[in-house]
């Protein structure tokens, strides 16, 4: 009996190691991934400085008045 504990534990440790190993490579080449699309869309690179900022809406424009109380079911 305790060395068929002794497999069943072997191969889930095995089994775990190979999930660990899989994981790392599909990090790695996520990581890849993401760095190849960031570089190829350039969407690091700052906005021109020499350009105005929009202007911004007013503080009252920009929101809506919360609705009071609740409306009635039906």
């Amino acid at each position: 009996m305790d060395e068929r504990w002794q497999r069943i534990i072997r191969l889930m440790d095995e089994a775990f190691a190979d999930y660990l190993t899989g994981m790392v490579a599909l990090r790695k080449r996520v990581v890849v991934d993401l760095n190849r699309k960031l570089s190829d869309t350039k969407v690091l690179n700052h906005p021109d400085l020499e350009q105005p900022l929009p202007r911004e809406r007013q503080a009252s424009a920009a929101r809506r008045p919360r609705a009071r109380g609740r409306r009635p079911r039906g």
